[in-house]
């Protein structure tokens, strides 16, 4: 598929996922790390712990997969730069819009062409531990199931408003209360929901282990779901492969 930008092209969309327990992960990442660009790979070694290191490679991995997917084109011959408030772009591309993000054991990427992205993954138990007073609005707390999924929503918000400001490129300046969300069409996963904040449209769903992702996009649809793919290939398969996953087989209302 190569994707083009004439006036009337209906915007274009990825997200990705990769699960960094999967057994080479740290060899994929050194393997990645040689088609990084040089500021790129002096960011990585800035970081102390090798599995930050290992996290940041894959994220920048999944970005470029998802942009060569995106465009047509290796993504080995890509290479990030980042803008001066620090958001990242594919430097031949520089109107294709990209975003990253990882924590735990997942890393996350979205493009989009035509629009603008914005991405975030998080642990539901990390979250939990936050007070709603932290990062919720009034009516988004009173929005809440009172039991059952409640810490799901809760992680829910976080990453829909982690990548709703990635959207904007005001990250954390944004405030997160400042960022409302509101549910649509029910709470059902994955979730679908909208901001006054920001025109778009945004989802969330779960991933295996206690996470949950969220995608937004200025214009068109986002993915429902992030393909998940096989750390150290090309060899996609989908997230729904992980609603079969033990953990996450209890339904949700």
């Amino acid at each position: 598929m190569t994707a083009r930008t004439g006036p009337g092209q209906p915007p274009q969309s990825l997200f990705l996922a990769c699960d960094l327990q999967e057994p080479g992960a740290e060899a994929a990442a050194r393997a990645a790390l040689r088609h990084l660009s040089a500021p790129d790979r002096e960011r990585v070694a800035r970081l102390h712990r090798s599995t930050d290191r290992t996290r940041s490679v894959l994220a920048r991995w999944l970005a470029l997969q998802a942009a060569g997917r995106l465009l047509g084109v290796p993504w080995t011959g890509l290479r990030l730069g980042r803008h001066h408030h620090g958001r990242p772009y594919v430097t031949t591309h520089p109107r294709l819009s990209l975003s990253m993000a990882h924590s735990g054991r997942y890393a996350v990427a979205a493009v989009a062409l035509g629009a603008r992205a914005g991405v975030d993954v998080e642990e539901i138990s990390r979250v939990s531990a936050l007070p709603d007073s932290a990062f919720l609005t009034p009516a988004e707390i009173t929005s809440l199931p009172s039991a059952g999924s409640a810490a799901e929503h809760r992680a829910a918000l976080w990453v829909l408003k982690e990548a709703a400001t990635k959207l904007t490129g005001e990250g954390m300046r944004a405030g997160m209360k400042r960022v409302g969300f509101r549910w649509q069409e029910g709470a059902h996963v994955p979730f679908a929901a909208e901001t006054p904040y920001t025109g778009g449209e945004f989802t969330a769903c779960r991933l295996p282990g206690g996470y949950v992702c969220a995608v937004g996009v200025s214009a068109g649809t986002p993915p429902a779901t992030p393909t998940l793919l096989a750390v150290g290939t090309a060899s996609p398969t989908t997230a729904q492969r992980a609603e079969h996953d033990r953990e996450e087989a209890e339904p949700h209302t």
